[in-house]
């Protein structure tokens, strides 16, 4: 089976006022969901860029890449009588990036949650 996890990620630096977030979509093949939401949790966390292996710098402070969770998992519809050409597991269909206020608002969206937002791209 095919499915589309939707992985967020945040941005944690000293003296931000808000939290820029991205919500990463990956295609998983996998046998079942909980076989999915495992292998694209795994797939997010090679991504994050934490502690001294962070490289990053937002205004000149230095930043953290953070993983905080799958928010979706949808399985892909597929038709078995036109079998779906892809170029593999893990690859990133696309993304959009957004701003919340707080951390708890971060957590709550990777639950799954209602959380407002600002929509930048």
């Amino acid at each position: 089976m095919l499915y589309c996890a939707h992985a967020i990620f945040y941005y944690l630096y000293e003296g931000q006022a808000s939290f820029p977030v991205h919500e990463n979509l990956y295609l998983i093949n996998a046998p079942d969901p909980a076989t999915a939401m495992q292998k694209s949790a795994s797939l997010a966390r090679e991504y994050e860029q934490r502690g001294d292996d962070s490289r990053l710098e937002i205004s000149g402070v230095r930043a953290e890449y953070c993983f905080a969770g799958v928010r979706k998992l949808i399985e892909v519809a597929q038709d078995d009588a036109a079998p779906l050409m892809l170029p593999g597991s893990g690859i990133e269909v696309t993304y959009s990036i957004f701003e919340v206020e707080q951390l708890a608002d971060v957590m709550r969206l990777a639950e799954g949650g209602r959380v407002q937002v600002v929509y930048q791209e």
